[in-house]
Formats: C-alpha cells, sequence, structure tokens
C-alpha cells in the first residue's frame, strides 16, 4: 500500500476510534473534513466515455471544507470587470474530491450516510468504479444513503464529483449561484461527516406550535428499511431556560416510511417567540424499537419557538398580533469568502447589525441561507423571508426545471421549518411565464406547512393562494417608494389597503458614488474589485482623483437623506404591512449598485451611525407630516406629529414636545402636546402644532424634533429665508443676462463682471435632477446619470447660503430648475461650485455653477431658471441673493480663465445673441 493510502488509512482510523469514544454507541459519526485527494475535470471525461477521473487515484490535493478558489485552482483572471467584482480564479465544471475509507465491521447491519452540509450545484458519489447516488439540491444538504454500496470491515474508495455548472435552464443571476455576488465556488462546505444508524431511525422531525393551546404537534416519519414489523416508543424532552419536560409515546408499524404524530401540551409556563422575546426551545426525540428481538435506537433534535404566523387585513400577524417588516435585502454578498457563510459567527455579526439598524426582517433574494443564518434570527428575533433560486423567465414551460423547482421547495420546507425565524416563503424574484405553475407551487407550499406564508413572485403576476404581496404597484397603485420629497405630507397606506398585507419591494435604490479605499479589502479575497481601479483611473484622467472621497461622502449623504424619507413614508403607511430595502449594503452585480450605507462586508461607510438611523426606523418612531421643507419668512409651519409604534406595548400617559433649533444646537421656539395614552401596532396621530416664522430675519437652517417621553426622538431640517426683493439688478459694475450675446463680451472685454443664468433650454448639456441614480447607472443607463452634488460651501459665494457640502431638501426647486453644463472641454483646473458628479463609469466634469476670467473680465455662470414661480421659490432666492453680494463685492476673483468659445459650445446656438 503506498503512503497516500496508509495516510488515509490512518486517519480514517483515528476518526472511527474517537467516533466510538464520543457518540451514542447507536449511531456512528466519523468527521470528514480534513484533506482530500483532488482533480479538475474541464474536459468532462464523466460525459465524454473516456476514463472517468474515479478510475484512478487522484493526484493533487485540497483541503475540506473549502473551495477551489481558495487554492488559486482554474482560470486565472486577467480582465477587469466592470459589472462586478472581479473573480480571481475562474472554475466552472466537474472537480472531483477522494479519499480511501474502511468501513468498520461495527457497522453492519446500520444504515450508512455520506452528509455535506452545502455543495454547488451537483454531488455525484463514486464507491470503488461505480456512481451510487447523487443530488442536485442547491438550498439544502446532500445526504446520500451508501448502505447497499458499502461493505462493513471493506477498504472502499469514495470519490464525489461536484458540478457546479448550471444543472437546469434557470436564470443565470440567481444569488444561489451566481458570479454576480456571491461566486459560482466548486467545493464542499459546512459539516461532513459520514453517519451509520440503526435501521430504524428518525428520517424526519416536524414541530407545529399551537400557542392557544400551549402545546406541539409532532410530526415525524421514521424510516424502516428492515421490511419487518416495529414496536417502541418515543422518549421526548422539551427543554428551555427554566423549562424542562418529558414525554414518552408509543409507536408500531410495518411500513419501509411509518408517519408518526403525537400532541404535547407544554403548559402554562412557555413562553412565546417573536423579534422582542426570541425564547427558543429544543426538542429531543430518543427513538426505542423492537424488530424481531433486535434493539434500535436513534436520536434527532429541533429547536423550535412558539410563534405562530397568520395573514391578516393588512399586516402579517406573529402570534395574533400584528407586526410591520422593516426589511432588508440579502442578495448573498460576501466577498470575503466568495460563498454564504455556514459557520454561525458572520450570520450572529449581521443580525446583531440588523437589530443595531432597527430592522426586524430580512428577504433571501432568490437564494435560500444555511442553518446557520436561521439559527442566529432564531436567537435574535429576525423574520426571513426564504425563496427559491428562481427569477425571471424560471416559470416559462420546461418540465425538467419544473421538476426541480417542486422537489426544492418542499426540501427547503422540511429543512428548515422547524425554525421560528422562517416566516414567509416565496417561489422567487419577478418571475415571469407560466404562473398555473407558480400557483401550483404556491398551494401545495400552503397544504404542506402552515408554519409560514406563501406568496407566489414578488413583484409580479399576483396568484390565488397569495397570503401577502412583495410588490411596486398594487391595483390600487403605487407602494414603491424608491426616493424621497421635500415634504412629508403623503403616504402610500391607500395604495397598499388590498385584500393580503403588502411588502414594498426594493424600497430605497440610491447609488453612492464609489469609495475607492474599499478596494484594499479585497486583498485576501477570492475576488477584486478591479472595477473600482477602472474608475479611479478614469477619474484620474480626468483630473479630478483629489475629490474621489469627496464625491463618494456627498453622494453617500444624500443617499442618507433619501433613506430617511423613504423609511419615514413607510412607517406613515399605516396599512402597508412593511418594506425592504434594496439595501442597506451595497451591491456589487448587475453594474456594481453601490446603494447601501454599509460596503458590501457589511461593514460601515461612516455615512451614519446607528443610533442616528433608528431614530427614523425601529420598533417605535415619531414622525412628522409637513407641507414643504423651504419657507419664506412671512410664513407659519404647521406639523402634524404622528407616532409609529409596533413595540410590545404602548404608551401611557405619554409626555410629547415639539422642539425649534437653530443650526448652532440653540433653541428658537418649544411646545407640548396633550399628554396622551398611545396605543400599540399601528400609527397614531399626537397632535398638531404651528409656529411663526416672523422672528427668523435672515436665512437660517432650523431643525424641527418631535420628542415622546424623552427618550423618543426624531429630528427634520427645515430652511427660512427672507423674500430677498430686487435680485438680479444690472448695475454699472455687474451685468446680468441670460444670453452670452456681444453685450455680455463686451462687458467682459472692457474687465466688467458678468452674471449669466441662461434657461435650462438655452443649455446643452443633461438634466438636471435632485436624487441620485436609481440602483446603478452602468444596469439602468438612463439620463442624467449623475450621482447628486458635490457643493464647494467654503466658497464665498455660499456665504449668505447655508448648505452643507451635499444637496439637502433645500436644493430641490434649485436643481430641479437647473441644466447640468458638461465640463470635460474646460481646463482641468476649472472646478464649478456647484459640481455635479458623473456616473463612475464616466467620470465626466459637470457643473451647474461656475466662475471663471474670460479676457480681462469675470464671469459667473448658474444654469438655473430664474424666471419661473420665482414667488415659490424661497432657496432659489436666497442663493441668487448670496451671488448678488458675492459679484459686487471685493471676494469675487476667479482664478481659472476660459475661451469665450467655451461659453459658446453650451450654449444653444439660436440664444448666443438673442437681443
Amino acid at each position: 500500500m503506498n503512503t497516500i493510502k496508509t495516510y488515509y488509512k490512518l486517519l480514517l482510523t483515528a476518526f472511527t476510534l474517537l467516533s466510538f469514544f464520543t457518540a451514542n454507541s447507536q449511531t456512528q459519526t466519523v468527521d470528514l473534513t480534513g484533506k482530500w485527494r483532488f482533480q479538475t475535470d474541464v474536459m468532462d471525461f464523466r460525459r465524454g466515455s473516456l476514463s472517468p477521473r474515479y478510475n484512478h487515484e487522484l493526484q493533487g490535493e485540497i483541503q475540506l471544507p473549502g473551495i477551489t478558489d481558495d487554492y488559486q485552482i482554474g482560470y486565472k483572471v486577467p480582465y477587469k470587470y466592470i459589472d462586478r467584482l472581479t473573480r480571481k480564479y475562474e472554475y466552472l465544471g466537474p472537480a472531483w474530491y477522494q479519499r480511501d475509507f474502511e468501513i468498520p465491521q461495527a457497522w453492519k447491519g446500520k444504515q450508512i450516510f455520506i452528509y455535506f452540509e452545502r455543495t454547488s450545484w451537483l454531488s455525484s458519489i463514486y464507491v470503488d468504479t461505480k456512481e451510487v447516488s447523487k443530488n442536485d439540491y442547491v438550498s439544502v444538504p446532500h445526504n446520500h444513503n451508501l448502505t447497499a454500496f458499502l461493505k462493513p470491515g471493506k477498504t472502499h474508495r469514495i470519490t464525489v464529483c461536484i458540478d457546479n455548472r448550471f444543472q437546469y435552464n434557470t436564470h443565470k443571476w440567481d444569488h444561489a449561484h451566481t458570479e454576480f455576488t456571491q461566486i459560482n465556488w466548486n467545493g464542499i462546505l459546512g459539516e461532513m461527516k459520514m453517519i451509520a444508524v440503526d435501521p430504524v431511525y428518525i428520517e424526519d422531525l416536524q414541530v407545529y406550535p399551537n400557542i392557544s393551546e400551549q402545546s406541539i404537534d409532532v410530526k415525524m416519519d421514521l424510516a424502516n428499511p428492515t421490511g419487518k414489523p416495529i414496536s417502541g416508543s418515543i422518549k421526548f424532552n422539551v427543554a428551555g431556560k427554566n423549562y424542562k419536560l418529558d414525554k414518552v409515546m408509543k409507536v408500531s408499524g410495518k411500513d419501509s416510511l411509518i408517519h408518526f404524530e403525537g400532541k404535547i401540551s407544554l403548559g402554562k409556563q412557555i413562553k412565546l417567540w417573536d423579534e422582542f422575546q426570541p425564547n427558543l426551545y429544543t426538542l429531543s426525540c430518543k427513538l426505542s424499537s423492537d424488530v424481531e428481538g433486535a434493539r434500535f435506537e436513534h436520536e434527532k433534535t429541533a429547536t423550535f419557538g412558539m410563534r405562530e404566523v397568520k395573514q391578516g387585513k393588512n399586516h402579517v400577524l406573529i402570534n395574533n398580533k400584528p407586526v410591520h417588516l422593516r426589511g432588508n435585502v440579502e442578495n448573498a454578498v460576501f466577498p470575503k469568502t466568495g460563498y454564504a457563510p455556514v459557520k454561525e459567527d458572520e450570520w450572529e455579526r449581521i443580525m446583531q447589525l440588523m437589530k443595531k439598524y432597527g430592522l426586524n426582517h430580512l428577504r433571501f433574494h432568490s437564494w435560500c441561507p444555511p442553518d446557520a443564518a436561521f439559527r442566529m434570527a432564531d436567537k435574535y428575533g429576525i423574520y426571513f423571508q426564504v425563496e427559491m433560486p428562481m427569477w425571471g423567465r424560471d416559470a416559462e414551460p420546461d418540465e425538467a426545471r419544473y421538476n426541480f423547482f417542486r422537489r426544492e421547495m418542499i426540501a427547503i420546507l422540511k429543512e428548515y421549518g422547524n425554525h421560528p425565524s422562517f416566516v414567509l416563503y416565496c417561489n422567487g424574484n419577478e418571475i415571469t411565464g407560466n404562473f398555473d405553475f407558480i400557483e401550483e407551487l404556491t398551494a401545495k407550499g400552503r397544504l404542506r406547512d402552515n408554519r409560514h406564508l406563501f406568496c407566489g413572485s414578488t413583484a409580479r403576476t399576483r396568484v390565488k393562494s397569495d397570503q401577502f404581496y412583495v410588490s411596486q404597484q398594487t391595483n390600487k397603485g403605487p407602494v414603491k417608494v424608491y426616493e424621497g420629497l421635500p415634504y412629508t405630507n403623503w403616504d402610500v397606506s391607500q395604495q397598499s389597503d388590498v385584500d393580503v398585507p403588502v411588502i414594498s419591494h426594493e424600497s430605497g435604490q440610491r447609488a453612492v458614488y464609489p469609495n475607492f479605499e474599499e478596494i484594499k479589502k479585497y486583498a485576501n479575497s477570492p475576488v477584486e474589485a478591479r472595477n473600482f481601479e477602472v474608475f479611479r483611473e478614469l477619474l484620474e484622467k480626468n483630473g479630478m482623483l483629489d475629490q474621489a472621497n469627496d464625491f463618494f461622502k456627498a453622494s453617500g449623504a444624500l443617499t442618507v437623506v433619501e433613506y430617511k424619507a423613504v423609511v419615514e413614508a413607510l412607517l406613515r403607511s399605516g396599512k402597508s404591512a412593511g418594506f425592504q430595502l434594496l439595501s442597506i449594503n451595497d451591491f456589487p452585480g448587475q453594474g456594481y449598485a453601490s446603494v447601501g450605507i454599509l460596503d458590501p462586508f457589511w461593514d460601515s461607510k461612516g455615512l451614519i451611525s446607528p443610533e442616528k438611523w433608528r431614530e427614523f426606523c425601529g420598533p417605535t418612531v415619531a414622525l412628522l407630516r409637513y407641507a414643504k421643507s423651504a419657507y419664506f419668512n412671512d410664513e407659519v409651519f404647521q406639523g402634524d406629529a404622528e407616532l409609529y409604534n409596533f413595540s410590545p406595548s404602548g404608551l401611557k400617559n405619554a409626555k410629547i414636545k415639539w422642539l425649534l433649533k437653530d443650526e448652532s444646537g440653540k433653541m428658537i421656539k418649544q411646545g407640548g402636546l396633550k399628554t396622551q395614552t398611545l396605543g400599540t401596532d399601528g400609527v397614531f396621530p399626537m397632535g398638531k402644532f404651528t409656529f411663526d416664522l416672523k422672528d427668523i430675519k435672515k436665512a437660517e437652517k432650523l431643525t424641527v424634533s418631535v420628542v415622546v417621553n424623552d427618550t423618543i426622538k426624531n429630528n427634520w431640517n427645515i430652511w427660512v429665508y427672507p423674500r430677498n426683493e430686487n435680485l438680479l439688478t444690472t448695475t454699472a459694475d455687474v451685468l446680468y443676462t441670460t444670453v452670452f450675446d456681444d453685450q455680455a463680451k463686451q462687458k467682459l472685454a472692457a474687465g466688467g463682471k458678468v452674471v449669466l443664468t441662461p434657461f435650462p433650454e438655452q443649455v446643452q448639456g443633461r438634466k438636471s435632477i435632485f436624487h441620485n441614480h436609481f440602483w446603478n447607472p452602468i444596469m439602468f443607463a438612463w439620463p442624467p446619470m449623475t450621482i447628486g452634488c458635490l457643493i464647494h460651501k467654503e466658497e464665498p459665494v455660499f456665504a449668505d447660503f447655508i448648505t452643507a457640502n451635499h444637496t439637502d431638501w433645500q436644493w430641490w426647486d434649485i436643481l430641479n430648475n437647473a441644466k447640468v453644463i458638461e465640463m470635460k472641454d474646460a481646463q482641468q483646473a476649472l472646478r464649478p461650485f456647484i459640481q455635479v458628479i458623473d456616473a463612475n463609469d464616466k467620470n465626466e466634469k459637470l457643473g451647474i455653477g461656475f466662475e471663471a476670467l474670460v479676457g480681462k473680465g469675470k464671469l459667473l455662470v448658474l444654469a438655473v431658471d430664474t424666471k419661473k414661480d420665482m414667488d415659490k421659490r424661497p432657496a432659489t432666492r436666497q442663493l441668487l441673493k448670496s451671488i448678488d453680494t458675492y459679484v459686487k463685492g471685493d471676494q469675487f476673483n476667479p482664478k481659472v480663465t476660459v475661451d469665450e468659445r467655451f461659453i459658446q459650445s453650451f450654449m444653444v446656438k439660436q440664444f448666443e445673441n438673442k437681443p
């Protein structure tokens, strides 16, 4: 026997002895982690009728659990993919893993299984030179019964083929095995073991809580491959914190699969499970059976929570109590490993972050996570929506694909159905095709397992069996909220009020400029952010690399403003069942959607703290409805205060106050609302308040706060301005004009000052909008392809206009009445003071306002409409006031010279010389 064979036999012996000392005498387990022989098979000799790998002793080595990427196996990728992270080593095809095992003589008469917690996609087992088992589940472990092919006391060569190619014609973007989020890895992850059990064993154990009766219904399938009658008992033990209960029930039967059901009363001391009190219990079942004098034993356990889910009128009901789902979409984004974690530590971190950011719900978009995710959600009280790897056209007719999905759904319900966190099931994402098939799946799911609510598809056709609906639209109108508005007296409650609870689909999605500092975080990852390198190089080529961090922070700040508005709108919607943000962490596929406040590693981008986020996203949130964000100082502010409360209890004798502070934090006004008792499980009015703005004599940024019981508080910025009459008045020193005509040129030639405010239709450029681009500009390449604005607030032109370095709601009327000037042909040194951030795949210089020397004169350009509805645009008037003071003072000293031809290049010709 050669050295490798000797090594593996010694290793197996050690494992076997260990299992005898540590396992129940009736059940033996051998840990299969460690070194395996290995070989790739890009030629796929198994299908090509050539000498397949399992006929030979493989010559390479690999450590399992693990994936081929960990060992730089495959095609070394030279490219820089733009639309996703670049996988360093790509391997697609069969890969072979092999070990020799001496099957213990003591396993004679037992059932022998090989168990792999997670593979991708097909696993085939070869014993010696014969294929004996294959499994193509994506969402659940692969458990191969090898009893008929292994002889106790004999050494067998076990060869495993993992084929990560698509086994069916399914959508190539689903997150279970895509290159866009987790990579389409090849390998084996998590638990790997060989198990020997007695020939009568518990094949399946499901626990159905009944909270009204304080009991559980236990449903079990007992495998009996002996073909003989059995009799015996099952000893049940229920254990939890300060709780223990034992019960024994008789069992008998003669079929190969014996179905057993029993009820266990738990008593009044049993506690319910929900997001606030995630009480968990363990049910241990010990089967003792006799078959013609032979005594067999087997044990199986299940963790459960006393939790029931029902369909309410507008909300999902947990234990008969309405919940509002504050959710995030989980897209299998794990760049550190390239695959979803199978250990608890990373999932625990994610669930803790969910709680820190006030979220109680996680949707798994077109994939199902491993058991560790469910365990940590059970522990922390997070409500899961689980999906199959189904997307798009997967419902179009294809019987092989249909059968795969039928098997996959049943496997998911069986494997993870006991977890109380598993609340919602949906077949997949944005499905099209044959909805009779989708109805079939949904109806069968409902009949099989009433511990979850079922839905046919997100964001597409409704089916009869839907118990909830995740969508952008109902038959009453849009329920999506992708961006905010400069006022808050609106919601989507009426549109959400249909026959099932409605969850807003993929809310948010406003892009943030990439943070190039993240590139270094991929050093020890199977993927690299080479697209970021391309974007960075392009920014450097266009002379703006020094502004990269400013672009990131300014666009990120606007995205935070948008998320606050989006979340609050959905909280105000009392008949909405909830929302699923896409997402608080970045999505690196489909063109790279950096839409999150967290990066792909679930690390903070530094844009907002969890504490500030929870002020507007949590179980209890103070809300305020008001008509606008920018005011003249002769107006009156009116607010309608509300309380969103889906906490465990109402607020008795709540003390409510409102505050008005200036930017320094100084109190300007305050008042109280009626002390009152506020309920729970809804949105409750707290009262109206008003205040006069006449005492505000100059431009001010103010903060309105609503505070409940001194602990629940939320804030909104408003801006107050004087009327600013007599704007844009030409003097001997300064010419105001909307056209770049001979008069303007002569003024500049004479060394004078010119303020050019062309109408938007006079400017050849891009549309100006307030919002950051949707999702990302590579996938959705619609104009204007911009990601917010960088405001050079330190420039003296803004001395009388209060602004951060990013746009906030006071910029709404300015930007929506403007035009974006394309400035790539201007001198590199010229930087606009209102600088529009271009899409990261173009990185061109863009601006709405800039200043320059033209000839001997000084020119300031502001591409904003200064005529339309100016009596309704206080912020625009204040900006013009600030510009007027600036250009008529001594600080107006542009440093960069531009040619007249540059000005003419962006002016529509018919307006250039208009008298």
